[in-house]
């Protein structure tokens, strides 16, 4: 999620685990812990536009470097909360920190090797968007409270509420995956793997995208929560199978290795952009859930096979999109 989320979840539970007196000191520990896995995003190269994306949400974010992650926390905050804290008790409130920021990251859809280096697994159970404001708020609210009074209770008042948010969010989840399947046995459709995520900012409306006989089909899904279920189908395209290499583009060449290395990265859920031929693009994303319109991909050009494979953002945001998104977020059907 946002680094701002991250630190209100660590700085939370660090002030849930200490005593009043230590309190304030302690949740400014566990902030700071809580953002530091994503200094992973500094880990990038020129040369290799596909090495960030390999190193995001990797070690940094696993079980196994929570300890060491926590030991660079309260090192850099050390000289600040030394007149408050022992060394073992910033130590304490930095692993509790530090250890909210990669279960965080796999609440959302993109994927955290949580288990690393024994897996290299990305772990992704699609509960909440990366960036969700009932969230913030909620552990916001109840932090503050707790500083303020300096009593830890409010934190765990706080946390309490954010475990039921996340109850609520599977909930929804398996709600919206029980009209997807239903969507595909309807068409007839054998599907051989289903990601099923929350739009942005919300827990009502969800985009289904699944593989069915060589092609790759969208669906947005509104799990009533006023009013009755509602589906919104979408496009379908053909599956970019990495495995049989690009036309043109020897697979043992560099950019053959990173046509491989970015299906990895997407799921297999690879598929030519619709309005770029040359763009290979994550199917599972689009600013709409109902198309099939990557939101990011790799520029593959055979003639220059020996480079690394450029990466593209494409985000055509505007106002009919925004109007489209709010119509099917309150169930109105779409034109």
């Amino acid at each position: 999620m946002d680094p701002f989320t991250h630190g209100l979840l660590g700085g939370s539970l660090a002030a849930a685990g200490s005593r009043s007196e230590t309190l304030r000191p302690a949740a400014a520990v566990g902030f700071l812990a809580a953002t530091l896995a994503d200094l992973d995003t500094f880990i990038q190269s020129d040369l290799d536009p596909l090495l960030q994306l390999e190193y995001h949400r990797q070690f940094t974010h696993s079980f196994a470097f929570i300890p060491l992650g926590a030991l660079i926390a309260i090192l850099l905050a050390w000289p600040w909360v030394k007149r408050w804290l022992s060394f073992r008790q910033g130590y304490g409130a930095a692993l509790l920190g530090y250890g909210t920021a990669g279960l965080l990251d796999a609440c959302t859809s993109y994927g955290t090797q949580l288990l690393w280096p024994l897996s290299d697994m990305r772990l992704a159970w699609n509960l909440v968007p990366v960036v969700e404001p009932v969230t913030s708020l909620v552990l916001l609210c109840f932090l503050l409270l707790a500083v303020r009074r300096s009593r830890p209770a409010f934190s765990q008042y706080g946390l309490v509420l954010f475990l039921l948010w996340l109850t609520l969010a599977g909930w929804q989840n398996g709600r919206a995956t029980e009209l997807v399947m239903a969507y595909a046995q309807q068409r007839g459709d054998k599907v051989q793997d289903v990601q099923i995520k929350p739009t942005m900012g919300n827990l009502i409306l969800w985009r289904g995208v699944y593989k069915s006989q060589g092609m790759v089909q969208s669906v947005a899904v509104r799990p009533g929560v006023w009013g009755e279920d509602r589906l919104y189908p979408g496009d379908r395209t053909s599956w970019f199978d990495a495995s049989k290499g690009f036309p043109g583009v020897d697979a043992n060449s560099v950019l053959g290795r990173d046509v491989v290395r970015f299906a990895d990265l997407s799921g297999h859920f690879l598929v030519v952009h619709p309005q770029h031929g040359n763009v290979l693009g994550d199917g599972r994303y689009a600013l709409l859930p109902h198309q099939i319109s990557p939101l990011w991909g790799i520029v593959v050009d055979p003639a220059k096979s020996q480079q690394h494979a450029p990466f593209a953002t494409l985000r055509p945001w505007d106002k009919s999109t925004l109007a489209v998104f709010m119509a099917m977020l309150v169930g109105k059907a779409l034109d």
